[in-house]
């Protein structure tokens, strides 16, 4: 059992790094872009990766009502995700233009159904392995560990950005689908197997859940904004977004790296106290934001920092809650169910947003600031997990 504490550790890991490499909010734009492919390819990279990965997730839940061994179907995300990183790679070396884009598009409708089934099933894994109370520590030290490997990979490629110039995404890429081959050779005998109900009046499509549940979709449809704010940061500073990326980056990395574990440890004594502390975090970062609207490329940096931080702090407490909430394959409907509606409030917000920045005078901040201050409020209608 030991030994598969830290296969999941590693692996998780390394998963989470080769997320950050084929990112859709840097490393595909910048390749759709080189490629040069129509621009309105590159404005729908993020609502397919972000939604792509959620909306299918009810549907898989309710799959998985009747299979047990979950691991095979963790096992075949994964193969799908290699393929589709693999396959734009490809798409990249041999094509440019519109089919390049498009083959790209494609492909991360794949990358997204893949990380969508293996996103659900390792929930059924990482329960297995670990026990209520270390299951926080369990995430928040993947988190670390991606962390400093994600500066790891970032550095180099700074350092030697003349020598690379024109194969650093090619590198990126590849590095992203060895790294996702990784963690399926470090999980693979990793195997799980969930009792399931065998009823004859159950349905496939028959949803039936508590109001715990629908509580925890509510309020964390409304902590969604600590990740829906993080482009304004870059917008509405003064520096051009060229200048920001790479200190962006790095922040990001470094929150991962120095908090998660940290994160960990405070949602095994409580997730909703995480939830709690870190809305109220990525508050004061947004606030920051609005009252200096920092010039300096430093202090734009460390308040997207102290964002980073919160929404790490997010997803430990939302991922630590549904792990402790709920058992078996009502822990599995959950998730499902959660990250469906997730997805849906994606897009829902996101257009909002779109629509509100054309006639309002005033930044969307303000109104994503009253959403968090809101989320922080509602964590208190749910039930306590431990």
């Amino acid at each position: 059992m030991l030994g598969n504490k830290r296969r999941l550790i590693v692996g998780l890991a390394f998963n989470k790094l080769a997320d950050l490499l084929a990112s859709a909010k840097t490393t595909l734009p910048a390749l759709l872009i080189s490629l040069g492919a129509p621009g309105w390819m590159v404005m729908w990279l993020v609502p397919i990766r972000e939604s792509g990965a959620l909306l299918p997730q009810a549907l898989i839940g309710m799959y998985l009502r009747r299979k047990s061994a979950r691991h095979h179907v963790w096992r075949l995300g994964m193969v799908v995700q290699v393929s589709a990183i693999c396959t734009m790679l490809a798409a990249a070396l041999v094509t440019e233009g519109f089919v390049a884009g498009l083959i790209i598009l494609a492909s991360l409708v794949f990358l997204s159904l893949g990380r969508s089934a293996s996103s659900l099933t390792v929930k059924d894994m990482e329960a297995d392995v670990s026990q209520k109370g270390e299951r926080g520590k369990l995430v928040g030290l993947a988190s670390t560990a991606s962390g400093v490997m994600t500066l790891c990979a970032a550095v180099p490629l700074v350092y030697f950005e003349k020598e690379l110039e024109g194969y650093s995404l090619y590198i990126l890429l590849g590095s992203s689908a060895l790294a996702f081959c990784v963690t399926l050779f470090l999980m693979f005998s990793i195997k799980t197997h969930v009792e399931i109900e065998e009823s004859k009046n159950k349905s496939l499509f028959n949803w039936r859940f508590d109001n715990t549940v629908y509580r925890f979709v509510f309020v964390r449809g409304l902590f969604v904004h600590s990740a829906l704010v993080a482009p304004y940061f870059m917008l509405e500073s003064s520096q051009s977004a060229k200048s920001l990326l790479p200190f962006y980056l790095a922040a990001q990395a470094l929150a991962s790296m120095l908090s998660s574990f940290l994160w960990g440890k405070i949602a095994d004594k409580s997730a909703r106290f995480t939830l709690q502390l870190s809305g109220a975090l990525a508050i004061i970062a947004c606030v920051g934001l609005l009252a200096m609207e920092p010039e300096n490329l430093w202090m734009s940096a460390g308040l997207f920092f102290i964002l980073s931080i919160a929404h790490a702090g997010v997803r430990t407490g939302r991922k630590t809650y549904s792990l402790d909430i709920k058992d078996g394959q009502d822990r599995t409907e959950l998730v499902g169910f959660s990250n469906t509606a997730i997805g849906l409030i994606l897009l829902g917000f996101g257009g909002l947003y779109a629509i509100l920045s054309s006639f309002i005078d005033f930044s969307v901040v303000y109104i994503m600031v009253a959403m968090l201050t809101m989320a922080i409020c509602t964590t208190l209608m749910l039930p306590r997990e431990k």
